[in-house]
């Protein structure tokens, strides 16, 4: 095995959050090695210069790994969802939607609310600094001011402009008396630092302009400028523990040369998703979970959706992914039968071949025949997507495990995923369809396709791609696996960044809170770093 160089900080996974902790350590200028599976994403790669553009984005670059067969992917088996993954410079933003929002601050004390979800250990307050340094350096474009959420600094870019759906859709909110306002997004509206503003092609999933904060062109670079050294296609077996309990280092494959090497780091950070971070500590000899819940209280999210369609043109099919959001039931309100709210976050619709083959939302698709020149006419352009997101509870047995009898190339354990919605997600999920009805009816539409994702035995099914919580952040060393500052209890000089810490999942995308997690936690480390790896130098001495 061919040993390399200890470095100060050593980070498996150079996606969003990998990359911004990167760029906090190695501009303080301690020696920062990060380990990438995958490889760099050029512009030129994405489905925009493709002729089969649609074809492309709902296979080779589908967002759901196991409808794409990419070499550095890995194998995941799943029972219930999509999952929303990119192995590579960037992780996962390569195919995200960028959708913005930020958590509640009732998201964060839901124990003293019902007691079905702990608290966190750190109250939004605690969090607010981390967002606003978060946007200013991914990019982001938004309006202050939501009377829905506490007040906050201008997004570095305005709002993006608000098309013709999204007027007929906040006019079907204003009808019903609904909360609306426009969304926040990873998107810049104008040009920002050296990127280009957004140019409204349609809905998004990565973005090869930078438009949308794909982090391997907004983040990724100033780590690099910092002086990260960035090692891609090194593909991590496990994490090494020393006989002092204390992380070492990583061994991994250089899947360039095959061979396998060992990076030593005096503090390690795991940035390898709420899948990829379970599975890699299983996998390194249960490390870190004397609580017994790596892996476990995975959450995607309670998802329902709807496509609506209306006689007015409103060029449906431009703009960004998401238009507007409404969070007129974001809070709990135990007359609606179930605990925790949700939220809407409205959509554009799809590309002209999207919906004559497949829909996107519903997959709701043109007929063949005689009528599909008269339904494509009346139906592209003239649709309204929601998705309804709520917080779902966490169960310990939503889990990722490890499967017993399929691998990756490498010999490590696939990632296996069981999910489940609990009787109060499903009681959301039915109230939200109900809601969903109701907007199309406000919006006058002439057509109206709900799902809920039950399969054709009426067992519940998710899309939802959030996969979050297997390593969750807590109060106590027996009840969860990270501490407030993201750093494990078992394991001192070992700290999680990505979406598995997150304690409960919000009615909202977590990017955005992901994100100010591994600022907060990164700015600990550089803060703390002596006191962190004296420990280890007395411990060796």
């Amino acid at each position: 095995m061919k040993p390399n160089p200890e470095c100060d900080v050593l980070i498996i996974g150079a996606g969003a959050t990998g990359s911004l902790a990167a760029t906090v350590l190695a501009r303080a200028g301690l020696d920062v090695v990060c380990l990438e599976q995958g490889s760099w994403v050029e512009p030129s790669d994405h489905p925009h210069y493709s002729s089969d553009w649609t074809w492309q984005r709902r296979t080779n670059w589908n967002s759901d790994v196991n409808k794409r067969h990419h070499p550095d992917d890995y194998p995941v088996a799943s029972d219930s969802s999509q999952v929303l993954m990119w192995n590579g410079v960037g992780g996962s933003t390569n195919v995200y939607g960028a959708i913005w929002p930020r958590y509640r601050p009732s998201d964060f004390r839901k124990g003293d609310e019902h007691g079905l979800q702990p608290n966190w250990p750190i109250a939004y307050e605690d969090l607010a600094p981390f967002y606003e340094i978060a946007d200013k350096l991914i990019g982001t474009s938004g309006l202050a001011g939501d009377p829905a959420m506490p007040p906050r600094e201008p997004c570095p870019t305005g709002p993006l402009p608000f098309t013709r759906a999204a007027g007929r859709l906040a006019e079907s909110f204003d009808k019903l008396g609904w909360h609306w306002w426009p969304a926040e997004a990873g998107v810049i509206s104008e040009n920002y630092d050296g990127r280009p503003g957004c140019n409204g092609c349609g809905i998004c999933n990565g973005c090869p302009r930078g438009s949308m904060s794909k982090f391997s062109l907004s983040i990724v670079p100033k780590a690099l400028a910092a002086g990260m050294k960035l090692r891609t296609h090194a593909r991590v077996l496990r994490i090494e523990k020393g006989l002092d309990g204390r992380a070492k280092g990583a061994t991994f494959v250089d899947r360039n040369t095959g061979l396998t090497e060992f990076q030593g780091g005096k503090i390690v950070i795991v940035a390898a998703n709420g899948v990829g971070t379970p599975r890699l500590l299983l996998a390194s000899g249960n490390l870190a979970n004397s609580s017994d819940q790596v892996g476990r209280n995975l959450l995607h999210h309670t998802l329902v959706s709807s496509e609506m369609w209306v006689d007015e043109p409103i060029e449906s099919h431009m703009g960004y992914v998401a238009s507007l959001i409404g969070r007129e039931f974001a809070e709990t309100d135990i007359s609606r039968g179930f605990v925790n709210g949700f939220q809407f976050n409205c959509l554009t619709g799809t590309s002209s071949a999207g919906e004559a083959a497949a829909g996107w939302v519903t997959d709701t698709k043109a007929p063949w025949g005689h009528d599909h020149h008269g339904w494509f006419e009346r139906h592209f352009g003239h649709v309204i997507g929601i998705h309804a997101i709520g917080d779902d509870l966490p169960n310990p047995e939503n889990r990722v495990t490890l499967d017993p009898t399929t691998s990756d190339s490498e010999g490590i354990p696939a990632a296996k995923l069981h999910y489940s919605p609990g009787e109060n997600d499903r009681r959301m999920m039915n109230f939200m369809l109900d809601r969903l009805a109701d907007i199309g009816n406000a919006a006058g539409a002439f057509e109206v396709k709900l799902t809920d994702y039950r399969d054709q035995d009426g067992v519940y099914r998710t899309p939802a791609w959030h996969m979050i919580g297997t390593c969750r952040m807590g109060e106590s060393a027996g009840s969860s696996v990270v501490n407030k500052w993201n750093q494990s209890w078992d394991v001192p000089n070992l700290f999680i960044v990505d979406g598995s810490v997150l304690t409960t999942g919000g009615v909202v995308n977590p990017t955005p809170t992901i994100s100010a997690l591994a600022l907060r936690a990164a700015g600990y480390i550089r803060d703390n770093f002596d006191r962190l790896t004296g420990s280890v130098r007395s411990m060796a001495a």
